[in-house]
Formats: structure tokens, C-alpha cells, sequence
């Protein structure tokens, strides 16, 4: 069997139903549509999208897109066992069905360990405000998680395996954050990204989009932000003792800093690193990260300890030189624990 498109749905338009139509016409694939909670007054609008290669899954709460992609992979794993592929795309106008159709072409040939994303060219003269900004923002938290560069992590044109359902499965968040999730996680467990590039399409300025600015950016950047929450308590844990220490035993030199460093950066590190594998990236099982910890621990004060050293030649201030020092040492900790001492950890 070629691949299932799998497209979740939540207080459809007209626009919507004109471009299902379209879509089943065009193309001779089987078609999931998960109605996300919608509610009664839009069950006249999914009774138009009739047709014996639909297949309609709805329930009357609205939980989000991450979870009527979970329901749907769900779905297809049941229905259709012999699937080669699994394409989701939105339903709201942005992807062209030609874009639909190259990328059903090209995920029949994806092995167990690929996903495959239909990436847009964003320019700053044709991309709603809203939209740029946003994927500009999401690219570069993404990069400083995984170290991955990725023109459109906002994009919900992609092709997976499936032979991948179980580990889609396996990803938690039930709103946009599922799908930023995927990028983090699946990559970690192995998983090559591939690109194809797609239109650009922005409807009505985007106005349809159901992606709500404050709380669902929240949950999209909230692995950084608790990372960044930890890394601030840790520095203020550091911080602290480090310049009570100096002001304490009024020690300068290398060596007295070097003892001071390391007083403050093991006091803080301990704390550092049950925050980070209890909240921050949530690994349960911490030997194996326990010791890749130690040694980034170590790398880190000797480089803090360097640093500090080293600038305070040129500037007079300790507590600005050390700022600057840990300000360097966030963003590479960061990348460096997310992909290989935390890696695996659950993203909630």
C-alpha cells in the first residue's frame, strides 16, 4: 500500500472543505482526518468531507494538534498495516497539493531512521510578521538544542516511516509542542532529518492559523527556558559563593581563584545536575549521565577558571569578568547536555 495522508483538523472553513475535495480528487491515497474537538457547530461542515477513501476520527474535546496527530498515527497503525508511509499536512491552505504530492513520492523511500520535511524559503517582504519572526525565533532556539540548522521548524509538511509510529507514539505534548518535540527527540534516538523544499503560502495574513502566540510558544520553548530557569539558580548558587568567597579571603591571585572556582562551581554543579536530569530534561536513570556530566563539569571549571584568569588582567571587575565567562559556557552546555549526556530524556 502507498503512503496514508494523515491531516488534523480543528474549526474547519470552507476553504478547508474545498481543499479536502481537491486533495481526494487529486491524489489516490487513502486520507485520515482527525477533527481536534471542533464541536457541534462545525459537524455540517465534516459531513461535507465524504468519500470512501476518508476516514474521519472525531471526538468532542478540544486537546490539540499534537494529540490528533497521535490519535491519528494510532489510527493508521491499526487500519492500515501494510502502509509504506505516513504524510501529515495541514488543513488550513498552507501546503499546495502539489507539495503534498512530491513529498508522497519521496517518503515511500524513507528507511525506519529518516524524516523527511517539506521546508518553506521564508523571506522578511512576503511572510506575515507573526510568522516570521516566530520561525526565525523557534530556528534559533532549535539550534541551540540540538545544534541542528533548520530554516522552518515550524513546518507541518512531514514524512515519516512506518515503521516510526512507535516512537511518534512515544512523544510527549499534545499541542504545537509535539511537533518541535519530534525534532528534538527523534534525532537524539538517532533519526536523519531530510528537506524538500515547498511553497511558501500564507492565506488571508495567516489569520486561520490556531497557533496561539503566548501560551503555545511557551510550551514550543519551554525545553531552553527550563534549561536557561536552571542555569540562572545555578549561576546565582555559583555566583554567590564565588564573589563571598573572594570578598571573604581577599584572595586575587590564580591560585586562590582557582580554589575559590572550585568551591563554587562543585557546590553549584551538584545542583545543577539534579535540576537538570529531574526537571530539565527529565532522565530518570543518571550513571552513565552522571559521569559524562562530571567531565563536562570539569572541562567547564577549568575553562571558567581560565577565563576569569585571563580577563581580570584586562578588566578590573571579577563578578563582570565571571559573567562573561559563564554567559559563553550556557549556550555550549546546553547543546552538549541536550545531545549527549541527557539524551533520551523525555520532553514534556
Amino acid at each position: 500500500m502507498n503512503s496514508i495522508l494523515l491531516i488534523p483538523i480543528y474549526e474547519p472553513t470552507n476553504k478547508t472543505t474545498f481543499f479536502i475535495h481537491d486533495l481526494i480528487q487529486t491524489l489516490p491515497n487513502e486520507l485520515v482526518i482527525v477533527d481536534d474537538g471542533s464541536g457541534a457547530e462545525y459537524t455540517e461542515i465534516f459531513d461535507q468531507m465524504q468519500h470512501p477513501r476518508i476516514h474521519l476520527i472525531r471526538y468532542d474535546k478540544n486537546i490539540g494538534k499534537g494529540h490528533a496527530l497521535k490519535t491519528g498515527f494510532e489510527y493508521i497503525a491499526e487500519n492500515f498495516p501494510t502502509a509504506k508511509g505516513i504524510i501529515t499536512a495541514d488543513g488550513d491552505g498552507q501546503h499546495s497539493i502539489s507539495d503534498i504530492k512530491k513529498m508522497l513520492v519521496e517518503t515511500i523511500k524513507l528507511t525506519h531512521h529518516e524524516i523527511l520535511l517539506g521546508v518553506r524559503d521564508f523571506s522578511y517582504q512576503e511572510t506575515p510578521f507573526r510568522s516570521y519572526f516566530g520561525n526565525k525565533l523557534t530556528s534559533l532556539f532549535y539550534f541551540l538544542a540540538s545544534g541542528i540548522r533548520l530554516q522552518d521548524t515550524q513546518t507541518g509538511l512531514r514524512g515519516f516511516s512506518s515503521t516510526s509510529i512507535h516512537d511518534l507514539l512515544s512523544i510527549a505534548g499534545d499541542r504545537f509542542e509535539y511537533e518541535i518535540n519530534q525534532l528534538l527527540e527523534l534525532p537524539s534516538s538517532g533519526y536523519h532529518i531530510k528537506t524538500l523544499p515547498i511553497e511558501t503560502i500564507y492565506e488571508d495574513n495567516n489569520q486561520q492559523s490556531h497557533f496561539r502566540p503566548l501560551q503555545d510558544s511557551f510550551l514550543v520553548y519551554q525545553p531552553l527556558l527550563r534549561f536557561l530557569f536552571s542555569s540562572l539558580t545555578s549561576s546565582f548558587v555559583d555566583l554567590s559563593l564565588f564573589y563571598g568567597l573572594v570578598l571573604l579571603t581577599g584572595g586575587k591571585s590564580p591560585a586562590a581563584l582557582l580554589a575559590i572556582t572550585v568551591i563554587a562551581r562543585i557546590t553549584s554543579g551538584v545542583y545543577n545536575y539534579h535540576v537538570n536530569r529531574r526537571f530539565v530534561f527529565q532522565k530518570r536513570k543518571g550513571k552513565a549521565a552522571f559521569f559524562k556530566y562530571s567531565l563536562l563539569f570539569l572541562v567547564q571549571l577549568v575553562f571558567s577558571w581560565l577565563g576569569v584568569s585571563t580577563l581580570s588582567l584586562f578588566i578590573r571587575s571579577l563578578l563582570f569578568c565571571k559573567l562573561l565567562v559563564d554567559i559563553t559556557l550556557f549556550f555550549a552546555s546546553f547543546a552538549i547536555q541536550r545531545r549527549l549526556i541527557f539524551k533520551g530524556g523525555e520532553i514534556q
